[in-house]
C-alpha cells in the first residue's frame, strides 16, 4: 500500500524528535499562557518511547517492549479522529458499528506501523524547526534525513481537554490522512466499504 509506505516515513520523524532535537522557533497566536506547547508534549512522549526501548532491548523482550510502547503512544495520537478523517464523507454513510470496527482496525494498523519503526531509527535524523500555535491547533515542523534525502515533516495537533493529540502528519506538502483517504475512496468505489474493511482486517491478521 502506498499509504502504508507513506506512514512509515511520517512516523519515523515523530519517533526521532528526541535524538535530533534543536531549539525550535515558536510562533504563538491566540494561545493561553498556561498551555504547554505541542512540541513539549510530543517530546515528553518521545522521552517515554526512548526510555522503554532502551529498557527492553533485544528480540526476547520485543513483546513487553511493544506493549509498553503502545501504552506510551496511545495518549499522544488521536486515532479516532485520524480514522474518521481518513474516510471523509464515507464516514457518515456507514453505521455506528462499522465506524467502531473501522476505527479499531485502522488505529491498530497505524500503531503497529509506528511501533515497528521505533526500534530502527538513528540519532541525528531529525531537526525540529518551528511550532506554529493557533490554539487549539498547533503545527510542529521538522526535517528528517532518511537514506540520503531530507524530508520536511509537519505534525498537526489539536488540544483536546488540555492534551495535545496528533491528528495528521504532512510530508512534503502531502497529508498522511489525505493520502489514506484517496486510497480508501478508490478501494470503496471498486469493492464497497465492506471490501476495504476486509482488506484492513486481513492486513492486521
Amino acid at each position: 500500500m502506498k499509504a502504508i509506505l507513506f506512514s512509515l516515513l511520517a512516523l519515523i520523524g515523530l519517533t526521532t524528535l528526541i535524538h535530533g532535537y534543536v531549539s525550535p522557533s515558536v510562533v504563538f497566536a491566540n494561545s493561553p499562557a498556561a498551555e504547554s506547547s505541542a512540541l513539549s508534549a510530543v517530546k515528553a512522549t518521545i522521552d517515554d518511547v526512548v526510555r522503554i526501548a532502551e529498557l527492553h532491548r533485544g528480540d526476547a523482550a520485543q513483546k513487553v517492549r511493544r506493549a509498553e510502547l503502545r501504552e506510551a503512544i496511545n495518549p499522544r495520537f488521536d486515532f479516532d479522529e485520524m480514522a474518521k478523517r481518513s474516510l471523509g464523507a464515507q464516514w457518515n454513510q456507514i453505521s455506528a458499528a462499522e465506524q467502531k470496527d473501522f476505527t479499531v482496525v485502522f488505529s491498530e494498523l497505524l500503531a503497529r506501523t509506528y511501533l515497528s519503526k521505533v526500534e530502527t531509527v538513528k540519532p541525528g535524523m531529525v531537526s525540529v524547526d518551528t511550532e506554529r500555535l493557533d490554539f487549539p491547533r498547533s503545527a510542529v515542523k521538522t526535517s528528517v534525513k532518511h537514506e540520503g534525502d531530507t524530508f520536511p515533516i509537519e505534525y498537526r495537533l489539536m488540544n483536546v481537554n488540555g492534551t495535545w493529540k496528533v491528528y495528521d502528519v504532512i510530508v512534503e506538502n502531502i497529508g498522511l490522512i489525505a493520502n489514506y483517504r484517496n486510497e480508501f475512496a478508490g478501494i470503496i468505489r471498486k469493492e464497497t466499504f465492506a471490501g476495504l474493511l476486509k482488506r484492513l482486517h486481513d492486513k492486521v491478521a
